[in-house]
């Protein structure tokens, strides 16, 4: 099992460091390296599909962002 462990981890590191969308707040700086090498193919390997709800449609992506939940808090919050 230590091998599978292994390989999921080299992927969403990769993704992780490599992959950034800055126009939906992905902005952080990444690792040039793995940008260079691997970024656009990371772009090209993103699930996407357009969904439906209620009469609307909308993009549904298979990496997305979520904004860090332990960025620093002000005291007492």
């Amino acid at each position: 099992m230590a091998y599978p462990i292994q390989a999921a981890d080299l992927a969403i590191y990769c993704v992780n460091w490599g992959f950034r969308l800055p126009r939906r707040g992905m902005d952080a700086p990444g690792r040039p390296e793995i940008t260079d090498n691997y970024g656009s193919w990371l772009t090209q390997l993103q699930f996407r599909i357009e969904g439906y709800r209620e009469g609307a449609s909308y993009n549904s992506y298979g990496i997305v962002f979520v904004p860090d939940p332990y960025e620093a808090r002000k005291a007492g919050e």
